[in-house]
């Protein structure tokens, strides 16, 4: 589970810092119920194909709304689904090493998609990069920085433009930010600021040119923000509320308007503090702000996805009095985000999301059965404009 899993980040990744100390400190305290949802508008789940034990999606990209491409990992293997605007269906993907897994996907067309993660032979992670041309996935040689290196996100421009963000660890073993780019032939690493005083790490990113990207993250126990501009990637200052914060997702509908979503937390050192709660900034094209929006007292935002200035998706979980954790996904109308209303197994968690049009949407993730005793399985929800569905 991406929350609670120290498998997922084997490096000093920014979501496992504040995520996994908040799941820690979740138990024995008291917990506020979620918000009221906007309008009653039902959502509804499934895990289709199931694929056994341990499955995991943690990233979807549709380039319209009969094609999507959903990435996670099932065991120590990769996965992959795909939607041809009827049913899921898992498509064959390779693997490296002893462990892989997908963080991220991209895609163009759905016979064009960027895959990326991390695989690991001797215990180090190290960059994973697959590619679809429609007929089947392969492995695409990456480059890799420092002692451990891993990729969470990627965005594509075009078939010969992507830049792809996370982070690498220095020989000293302080995690720093990594971006890498494709150029339709080859992919290498970018440079981008260094921030050596301080753990950093970049989880999102989306660009609306070849000249305009963002991509966000945390340094230490702050939100981080890096911007491109054709010529170079630059720190772009980023507010945090509380004591901690991070990003873990952003989706940029123009170049003056962007969403990012994660999670911040007060933190004054007593448990009942330092529990998290979702986290929405928006850039304006000059600067980030943070906007106001409902949350649940424990609760994280991991994908947003925005369709206009006025249109946007975010998801994530949230823990509920028993102290289970829930799908919890946030709409923005333009004027004000609300909690909608969503269909949750016992324990689930939704990792990414991806919107063609304010009536197509589809979030993936994870959820646990027999009140999270049971195997992971892979979530896949649907939004029509009306309804979540099947």
């Amino acid at each position: 589970m991406r929350a609670l899993d120290a498998k997922r980040w084997p490096t000093a990744c920014g979501r496992l810092t504040l995520l996994s100390a908040a799941g820690v400190l979740v138990l024995g305290v008291v917990l506020t119920a979620v918000p009221s949802v906007s309008a009653a508008v039902p959502w509804s789940a499934r895990s289709k194909p199931s694929p056994g034990n341990e499955g995991t999606l943690n990233g979807i990209a549709c380039p319209s709304a009969g094609s999507c491409a959903a990435v996670g990992y099932l065991g120590d293997r990769t996965l992959i689904e795909s939607w041809n605007n009827s049913e899921w269906s898992i498509v064959p993907s390779p693997d490296r090493g002893l462990t892989s897994m997908l963080e991220g996907v991209a895609c163009q067309s759905k016979s064009s998609c960027e895959a990326v993660g991390d695989y690991s032979s001797n215990g180090l992670p190290r960059t994973l990069v697959e590619s679809s041309n429609g007929a089947g996935w392969s492995i695409v040689p990456s480059p890799d920085r420092g002692i451990t290196s891993n990729l969470n996100a990627v965005f594509c421009i075009s078939a010969r433009s992507c830049v792809a963000v996370g982070s690498y660890a220095s020989d000293s073993g302080l995690a720093q930010s990594l971006i890498e780019s494709w150029n339709g032939i080859a992919w290498s690493i970018a440079p981008s600021p260094t921030l050596v005083s301080k753990q950093s790490a970049l989880n999102g990113v989306s660009c609306v040119s070849s000249k305009s990207c963002i991509a966000v993250g945390d340094h230490g126990s702050a939100t981080l923000s890096e911007s491109w501009n054709g010529k170079a990637w630059s720190v772009v200052p980023s507010p945090t509320p509380g004591s901690y914060g991070g990003l873990s997702g952003v989706s940029c509908s123009s170049a003056r308007s962007c969403v990012a979503v994660g999670n911040y937390s007060d933190g004054t050192g007593s448990a009942a503090s330092i529990l998290p709660r979702s986290l929405v900034e928006s850039w304006n094209g000059r600067a980030w702000s943070v906007v106001p929006g409902p949350s649940p007292s424990v609760a994280y935002l991991y994908g947003v996805s925005c369709v206009s200035a006025e249109s946007c998706k975010a998801v994530g979980d949230y823990a509920t009095e028993s102290h289970l954790h829930q799908t919890l996904v946030e709409s923005w109308n333009g004027t004000s985000w609300s909690v909608s209303a969503s269909p949750t197994p016992a324990t689930a968690y939704l990792y990414g999301v991806s919107c063609t049009s304010t009536r197509a949407c589809k979030a993936v993730g994870e959820y646990v059965g027999n009140s999270g005793l049971g195997p992971t399985v892979a979530l896949i929800e649907s939004w029509n404009g009306i309804a979540w569905s099947l």
